[in-house]
């Protein structure tokens, strides 16, 4: 017997995953009990009942045994040199009669465990390196493609009896945040971040890692998110961090045990490099639904993907990102947990898990696919908006080919590049543009480009009036220059006053004796090192001045989904 021949797991029994090595341990025990199953077994005879056979009943049981023990020693004389061979002799197929003709088959190899065929205990050569390792289930796992086609398709029969789906969890800005402590900023040292960490508190939200130097931070509502979600989905942590770190968190997460037990993947575990893939997930891609801060490393699944906005707690966090910005930590402030982004995101998991499982729709649940579930969803958000866009990207590009546009399009918007009557929607970064008039003359939305961000991250359209045009920075600008104009033109008259007052002492000091024209020479020489010095302030002004000018102008076009 083999795991391809195993029944399937009870319908008690969450995942394919969950107690796949007890599995395993199991179907080998039948496997080497196997000897004594095959027909022709004693202990499988039934005893004869006829009182006046008995004597030859017992003649013809001492010629039966003799033939069972000789075709016993010639089945392990063939087992034992099948072996190498990796082949494998099914027990029915053993004649129980002095035939010679033994049927014997080619094992398939469905996996591997510790080297070893877990069907035939063929050790794996090198060219068996087919199929996926499993090291996060059992250590020395590996499976071969038709063996997880079969657990995966064992597993959505149980997912789908228990009303089930797959959510495969990123831990890094989406579940929590990180920190080393050496990269904890003054300010935050200052607030006692380290000492809030090493409460003794059960309702604490902050841990320090003190086998990895490092502070995490749990976003709020996360435990509320985990139970809830526990009872739609079976969940997957699955992050591009190291393993050790990976397990250290799912304790902080799941202290029981309870949400992932065998279900922790990390970087060790991806077949592909910088990338996260569901070929390691024992779930179908028909039911799995991913949350994750960043899309790039879902190549080959971004129609199960959920994109999560990132969660930046500590200092290091907003640096790494390039915000210049004062953190949460150093602000002590936090998403609320009433409309923050996890509770917002349960409430759509809740919507998909409710349209997947609607008894309503007429297909088989084995036929239908969260993917579409997700994006039907998705184009509700925008759905009857219809968008121009104007100065929001280079001249150069293709409108329909930038992130934004594509974005709106897959929240349901209709995206053009000319305005008519049927415009809903100015996108704009400047108050001057002909479109951005247009849409105030004619009373329709004028919006910054984050109010589709905003909308996507929250997957629901959001109040337009929260995402203004702000008026555009020349103004400002214009303010500053003549201030620098100002100070520019005080320190040239007190330059020339500097100056005259030097002349006055020149023509002084040739009445003077030798040494009094050496010390007026010395204060001399000073003061025009002053007025250099002076002189070199203005330039150095009037380059910041500019600079900051040009900050202020990029501020105004960022579209960095964090700032939403």
């Amino acid at each position: 017997m083999s795991l391809a021949g195993a029944p399937s797991p009870s319908p008690s029994s969450s995942s394919g995953s969950d107690d796949f090595a007890a599995l395993l341990d199991s179907e080998l025990e039948l496997i080497s009990g196997a000897d004594s199953a095959f027909p022709g077994d004693p202990s499988s005879a039934s005893p004869d009942t006829d009182d006046e056979g008995e004597d030859e009943d017992e003649e013809s049981e001492e010629v039966e045994v003799e033939v069972l023990e000789e075709n016993g020693a010639k089945r392990r004389r063939v087992e034992e040199q099948s072996q190498d061979q990796g082949i494998s002799i099914r027990p029915d197929k053993i004649a129980t009669g002095p035939s010679k003709n033994i049927q014997v088959e080619v094992c398939p190899h469905p996996g591997y465990f510790g080297g070893l065929c877990f069907r035939c205990g063929k050790p794996q050569d090198e060219e068996d390196v087919s199929g996926v390792a499993f090291g996060y289930i059992h250590k020395g796992l590996r499976l071969g493609t038709s063996e997880i086609d079969r657990l995966r398709g064992a597993d959505l029969k149980n997912l789908l009896r228990e009303r089930k789906l797959v959510l495969i969890l990123d831990l890094d800005h989406t579940l929590i945040n990180s920190t080393k402590l050496q990269d904890i900023s003054s300010a935050e040292n200052d607030l006692g971040i380290r000492t809030a960490a090493s409460k003794d508190d059960p309702d604490k939200s902050i841990f320090t890692l003190d086998s990895m130097q490092m502070l995490t931070k749990l976003r709020p509502f996360v435990r509320r998110f985990l139970k809830e979600a526990s009872n739609m989905f079976e969940m997957y942590i699955y992050t591009m961090g190291d393993k050790a770190y990976a397990i250290e968190i799912a304790k902080l997460l799941d202290p029981s045990n309870v949400y992932f037990p065998s279900k922790v993947i990390s970087n060790s575990d991806c077949t592909q490099r910088h990338q996260k893939g569901l070929d390691v997930i024992l779930g179908a891609e028909s039911v799995a639904v991913i949350l994750d801060d960043t899309e790039y490393v879902w190549q080959k699944h971004k129609e199960n993907l959920i994109l999560m906005e990132r969660y930046h707690y500590f200092a290091s966090s907003c640096r790494q990102f390039g915000f210049g910005v004062r953190s949460l930590s150093e602000s002590m402030q936090d998403e609320r947990e009433s409309d923050g982004a996890l509770a917002t995101v349960l409430n759509v998991l809740k919507r998909i898990h409710a349209i997947f499982f609607d008894a309503a729709v007429d297909t088989d649940l084995s036929s239908r696919d969260v993917r579409q579930v997700i994006k039907k969803v998705r184009k509700e958000v925008l759905q009857g908006c219809k968008l121009v866009f104007s100065r929001v990207f280079p001249n150069t590009t293709r409108p329909h080919e930038q992130m934004i546009w594509k974005m709106a399009e897959h929240l349901g918007a209709v995206c053009s590049k000319e305005v008519d009557s049927t415009v809903t929607h100015v996108v704009s970064v400047d108050l001057g543009t002909e479109k951005a008039r247009w849409a105030v003359d004619n009373k329709k939305f004028l919006v910054h480009p984050r109010w589709i961000e905003a909308a996507n991250f929250r997957w629901e359209r959001q109040p337009e009036e929260d995402f203004p045009v702000t008026p555009p920075k020349e103004k400002s600008r214009d303010k500053t220059n003549v201030v620098a104009g100002q100070k520019e033109m005080s320190k040239y008259k007190e330059k020339e006053t500097s100056n005259d007052k030097k002349e006055e002492n020149d023509v002084t000091g040739q009445k003077e004796t030798s040494n009094d024209k050496k010390e007026e020479n010395a204060v001399t020489g000073q003061k025009e090192t002053s007025n250099d010095q002076e002189g070199n302030d203005v330039a150095g002004q009037e380059e910041d001045d500019s600079k900051e000018n040009v900050v202020a102008s990029t501020s105004t076009s960022s579209t960095d989904p964090a700032d939403s």
